[in-house]
């Protein structure tokens, strides 16, 4: 796989799943847009992208303002002077109990409404260009069932459904749009909800028949493949990277 002189945007990308797929893009030759909800994190990820020879900047960015994003768009525009490849990884997981209704907006602000805006900011640039790559980073929890994470995995559902609509109506203007759904991968952010839950990570493991938990590497690599001219004719699917969580 080669992208080189492809430009890619990648969101939620200063920690995680988002750091480990900017790296691999990278790797492969990308110049990558590093953003998120604050600079000096995504700046660490730029330096560690440039020390091994590759080409990024970093940038601000809230994907709950639709005006944010469509600056931020217009900026990267401006400086490369196209945009090929968009990762929308940025996302918030956080448990609810089944009467507690405070968290939904928030989550459907960033894990549903951060999608749309970004993948329609590029859009318009990309059926300019005549080409395009949007990997939406969805979650096995749109299709199994985790307690208590109700409004997650919601949105996580209507993120692959969106993919879905959306790969479908943009195809044919030369735009590939897929997903990601990740299942148990050692981050932060799993690191938080297993608390919250209460998870106990050996019986987690027991539900993997790779018999251990995911790593960003696992993911970037999925996402490589996904912006990659080998997965030219894949449209509209959901790629499913949880070690076979979901086959049993």
């Amino acid at each position: 796989m080669n992208l080189k002189n492809k430009v890619a945007i990648v969101t939620g990308a200063q920690r995680g799943i988002g750091q480990g797929i900017s790296l691999k893009l990278a790797e492969l030759g990308a110049k990558v847009v590093v953003t998120d909800m604050t600079i000096e994190p995504c700046e660490k990820v730029v330096q560690e992208i440039i020390v091994k020879g590759g080409e990024a900047v970093a940038f601000k960015l809230d994907v709950t303002s639709e005006s944010e994003v469509k600056d931020v768009i217009a900026q990267v525009k401006e400086k490369f002077g196209q945009v090929d490849i968009l990762v929308n990884n940025a996302g918030i997981c956080t448990t609810e109990e089944a009467d507690d209704t405070s968290k939904i907006d928030k989550i459907v602000d960033v894990d549903i409404k951060g999608v749309l805006y970004c993948s329609k900011a590029v859009l318009p640039i990309m059926i300019e260009q005549k080409y395009g790559k949007i990997v939406n980073i969805a979650s096995i929890a749109g299709y199994v069932s985790w307690a208590k994470l109700h409004s997650y995995s919601a949105a996580k559902g209507a993120v692959i459904s969106l993919t879905k609509c959306m790969a479908g109506e943009f195809a044919g203007m030369g735009i590939n749009i897929n997903a990601v759904a990740p299942g148990a991968i050692q981050t932060p952010m799993l690191d938080n909800v297993g608390k919250e839950l209460g998870m106990d990570m050996s019986q987690t493991l027991m539900a993997i028949p790779k018999a251990r938990i995911g790593t960003p590497e696992d993911i970037a690599n999925a996402v490589a493949f996904l912006v990659s001219d080998e997965a030219d004719y894949i449209v509209g699917q959901t790629l499913i990277v949880d070690g076979g969580y979901t086959v049993r």
